[in-house]
């Protein structure tokens, strides 16, 4: 029997369901062996009742009617994966909460009676999560290992650690050291094969921080290279504003 597959979205640009089921050429061979009975990308029809077997998330929670969502879809489901780096770390909705939510209310609407926003956080502010498939848009490698762990009965081997060791292992020269590239590469959990610096480009944390990344040491070597304090603060805004790793560099460059 095919293992039950529901793809559920909240805030973002559906992006991730767009690069999983259109983008991912091999991907296809794998999603023969799920039984897809969920995807808005795909169908117009309403949420199906449970159980599945998997469910994946994308998307930040930003309103009201999306905590009981995820509370509900969370019961129904045997494993629920966070994908994309909204529904992981927050993603570029969570720029929002750099600002009290009444501001960035009365900046987007002209009446606020209607409007029931909160804070955005990622999915696990609210529910567990079996596994984080990093990226915007997600990464390969990750997509095939939580896929392929659903189908094998395992625990999924994600990575955990920076994408610096990903360039070390291509053989790349440090864009931050060599170039004195504002790269976020140190901070960033790895998963992309380091996409831009193999580019000799910076890389900008679309997969969100490392845990434990030591962020404020980052934003200090940032400042000593001569950018802005506001530079600083949105490379550390873009993705994972409301993450403890970035949200103390933050912190700190609003302290000085």
């Amino acid at each position: 029997m095919k293992k039950r597959l529901g793809f559920f979205k909240f805030s973002c640009c559906t992006g991730c369901q767009f690069h999983f089921f259109y983008e991912q050429r091999y991907l296809l061979e794998t999603l023969l062996n799920f039984d897809v009975v969920f995807s808005k990308i795909l169908s117009s029809s309403g949420t199906p009742d449970g159980p599945f077997d998997v469910a994946l998330i994308e998307g930040t929670v930003t309103e009201v009617w999306q905590v009981d969502e995820l509370k509900r879809i969370r019961e129904q489901s045997t494993l629920l994966f966070a994908i994309g780096s909204c529904a992981v770390s927050g993603g570029i909705p969570a720029i929002k909460a750099t600002d009290p939510e009444i501001e960035i209310e009365k900046r987007v609407y002209k009446k606020l009676s209607s409007i029931h926003s909160i804070k955005p956080y990622a999915i696990d502010a609210y529910v567990k999560v079996d596994g984080y498939i990093r990226g915007c848009p997600p990464g390969e490698r990750d997509l095939y290992e939580a896929l392929t762990s659903v189908l094998t009965d395992k625990k999924p081997d994600f990575l955990h650690y920076s994408v610096c060791v990903e360039c070390k292992l291509k053989g790349n020269t440090c864009v931050l050291v060599s170039y004195n590239v504002p790269c976020m590469g140190p901070v960033t959990n790895a998963g992309c094969g380091a996409l831009c610096p193999s580019m000799n480009r910076a890389c900008y944390s679309c997969f969100g921080p490392v845990k434990q990344a030591n962020g404020s040491a980052l934003a200090k070597k940032f400042k000593l290279m001569g950018l802005s304090k506001d530079d600083i603060i949105r490379k550390f805004t873009e993705f994972g504003a409301v993450t403890g790793e970035f949200r103390k560099a933050v912190e700190m460059m609003y302290e000085d």
